[in-house]
């Protein structure tokens, strides 16, 4: 009879579980969040991209890895290239970005004189960045756009285009919304669905 007893205890503790586990969730999730305030100017000497890194995840939650940002360019050379499958992105740069090493260093620091340390961020000067394109080639549009990376490779989101048609400090810049520019909508919806 106690042999059923602490079978029958076992199967419920069992079917009931001791706490509640989520699926695992895709790397994608934690890739950085799209870049912020992208400016992007045709100067002389190329085009200028410029921008403030994220400080969040896909998630929403904060920002735990960034290796740095993908500079990528397309040459559009005829008309309805911007939405060609074929006319695809090539990266034409790396910028590193520590501001999240940065960020937990002075954590730890503060931590380490007894202070707290969780509501602390790293300087405004490590969270913006810029890239300089020398290779711009005059009377040519290009599309750019700039994509963080997480550590794992994984692509962060993509919020805007800058479609330039470079003429040097002439130069004419649109700034428009990319597929993914709901980033911040879809990824609340996938927050929402997996709570």
């Amino acid at each position: 009879m106690m042999k059923r007893v602490a079978f029958v205890v076992l199967l419920v503790a069992v079917m009931t579980g001791c706490g509640r586990y989520k699926a695992p969730l895709p790397p994608e999730m934690f890739a950085p969040k799209n870049v912020d305030e992208l400016s992007v100017t045709g100067t002389a000497g190329g085009v200028v991209l410029s921008w403030a890194a994220p400080d969040e995840d896909r998630r929403g939650k904060e920002l735990k890895f960034i290796d740095g940002y993908a500079i990528q360019r397309k040459v559009i050379a005829h008309r309805g290239d911007e939405t060609d499958p074929h006319v695809s992105f090539e990266t034409i740069g790396f910028v590193k970005d520590r501001h999240v090493q940065i960020r937990e260093d002075l954590r730890k620091a503060a931590r380490a004189e007894g202070k707290i340390g969780r509501t602390i961020e790293a300087p405004k000067e490590n969270m913006e960045f810029s890239y300089t394109d020398t290779s711009a080639i005059p009377s040519t549009t290009y599309i750019y756009q700039v994509v963080p990376q997480n550590q794992g490779g994984v692509d962060g989101g993509v919020k805007q285009f800058a479609r330039v048609i470079f003429k040097g400090a002439a130069s004419e810049v649109t700034l428009t919304k990319s597929d993914d520019s709901d980033v911040a909508d879809d990824d609340k919806a996938r927050r929402d669905a997996l709570s």
